[in-house]
């Protein structure tokens, strides 16, 4: 079907563009797109899949997810793939209490109270059968559970190969089993509503570059089912990002090339709710000496553990090294602005060798020169310009609180290490890591209309693009939960939507 003929029997919402207030009664229409489909979704990270898996569950059988870039996955097949569930087996294993009640209450604390509490209980008690998904699809976990930055608890599963491409690649072979659809290199051009205001299908483009924009062709996809909108986050786009906030403007950002927010203009322009786009997640464990979210980062997670950080100026620790990712990146940046152009002031963390031999992304930073080895206080001082009594004291406080002494920094201990020579130390330098805002959504996943404060009919979305989970701050390894509970929520909730199609 010809655009210009669609666009005679639907209201068409071009990406990015202001639109007018839609019919809002009720008045099915013969229309032809050029495909049609039960369910197509919008994205090919954690969330697609996760409602691709969760539709099938439910009965859809003819689904298609369409994404944007070359290679599938999106952000979610280059992180590290920690996933923060409560109360799973593997922590049952392991002795480990937890709870989606304590998740929950980690998550409160961490957001400020800015969270939406039924989001953040929709994903906490949805955890199990997330990891109850990703058994099924093969996903295979390491034997061990790390405890990140906030959480009350050891609850990080790491995936096998210590990277989300351990549960995007099992996900994606599971589902191409079931007859799931997969199209890369489609970009949404247009949400198509129909003429009683329901979302009913999209316009894209094919054989789509994003390097260039270009595209060869130009189609229509009709979702018997409605729409699931599961793009992610915008942190690569610079000019959102310094629009909606300045003082991030020339951070460097963890995010993939393709995370722009044409999803999110569109979205809004479609009359979709906004919750906090000025609110980013900075990563603390960003680094001047490697790519953000590099394997360094990996490492940082173990050093801020069983570790300390140090502040060069003073020669002391200045943070509590497993508070909140907000909390630690507040502080390095503290840290930062005591230095100059001439002479930065990095903050670095460090540990000793024994927590290297547990630490993923240990090899790999070390082999690119990230990480730097001291085999003394006086060659680990040096390194950083810190002075060496200093830092030689700031080491032996250290070892005394791993005895037993009381932290000032209430740090909790999962294991207990002494700091001894040789050192494996890492620079710090915050990055732009998650775009804490997006639409609002209900706790069904489906999203909120902002003239009525009522659900757009057919519209779902999970993951990044959406907003209220996490409130100001996210907890380490929960974008992964937020994707794959919330993916199966929408998935859920479209095969029991039905679109005039």
């Amino acid at each position: 079907m010809k655009r210009r003929d669609l666009l005679k029997a639907a209201a068409l919402i071009p990406a990015a563009a202001a639109v007018t207030a839609a019919p809002t009664q009720a008045s099915p229409m013969t229309r032809k797109f050029d495909e049609e489909y039960d369910l197509v979704i919008v994205g090919s990270g954690f969330a697609g899949l996760a409602a691709a898996y969760s539709a099938n569950k439910n009965g859809l059988n003819k689904i298609l997810v369409i994404e944007k870039m070359g290679a599938f996955g999106g952000n979610s097949a280059i992180c590290g793939g920690i996933a923060c569930m409560p109360d799973t087996p593997l922590q049952k294993k392991h002795g480990i209490e937890d709870s989606p009640e304590l998740l929950v209450k980690d998550m409160l604390k961490v957001g400020r109270g800015f969270n939406h509490p039924e989001l953040c209980e929709a994903m906490a008690k949805g955890a199990s059968t997330a990891y109850e998904m990703l058994m099924e699809c093969g996903v295979e976990f390491k034997d061990k559970l790390i405890r990140l930055g906030g959480h009350s608890a050891p609850r990080g599963h790491i995936p096998t190969n210590a990277s989300g491409g351990g549960i995007v690649v099992p996900m994606h072979k599971y589902l191409l089993n079931k007859g799931v659809k997969f199209q890369n290199r489609t970009n949404v051009s247009a949400i198509i509503r129909d003429d009683a205001n329901n979302v009913c299908g999209v316009e894209v483009q094919t054989d789509f570059d994003p390097n260039t924009g270009s595209a060869k062709g130009e189609m229509t996809y009709g979702s018997r089912h409605g729409i699931v909108i599961a793009t992610g986050g915008w942190g690569n786009d610079k000019k959102f990002v310094k629009t909606t906030m300045p003082a991030y403007a020339n951070l460097k950002a963890s995010a993939q090339p393709g995370a722009t927010a044409e999803m999110i203009k569109s979205l809004l322009s479609l009359g979709s709710l906004p919750i906090m786009l000025d609110m980013y997640q900075l990563g603390p464990w960003g680094s001047p000496d490697e790519r953000p979210a590099g394997p360094g980062s990996f490492f940082a997670d173990y050093a801020f553990s069983e570790g300390i950080a140090v502040d060069p100026m003073t020669g002391k620790r200045f943070v509590n090294e497993l508070s909140s990712r907000r909390t630690r990146s507040e502080a390095e940046l503290e840290v930062m602005k005591k230095g100059t152009k001439a002479k930065p002031n990095y903050p670095f963390t460090f540990c000793g060798e024994e927590t290297t031999k547990r630490s993923e992304g240990f090899r790999a930073a070390y082999r690119d020169g990230a990480v730097r080895k001291s085999d003394s206080v006086a060659e680990l001082a040096k390194l950083h310009g810190v002075d060496e009594t200093q830092l030689a004291q700031t080491i032996a406080e250290w070892n005394e609180i791993v005895e037993g002494k009381p932290d000032p920094f209430n740090k909790p201990l999962d294991v207990r290490t002494q700091l001894k020579p040789p050192f494996y130390s890492f620079r710090l330098s915050p990055v732009l890591h998650y775009c804490m805002g997006g639409v609002a959504i209900t706790a069904d996943a489906q999203v909120v209309d902002v003239t009525t404060c009522e659900p757009i009919n057919g519209l779902f979305a999970a993951g990044e693009i959406t907003g209220g989970v996490h409130g100001m701050d996210r907890l380490g390894g929960c974008s992964s939960v937020d994707g794959l509970v919330f993916g199966q929520i929408a998935g859920r909730a479209a095969a029991k939507y039905k679109a005039n199609v």
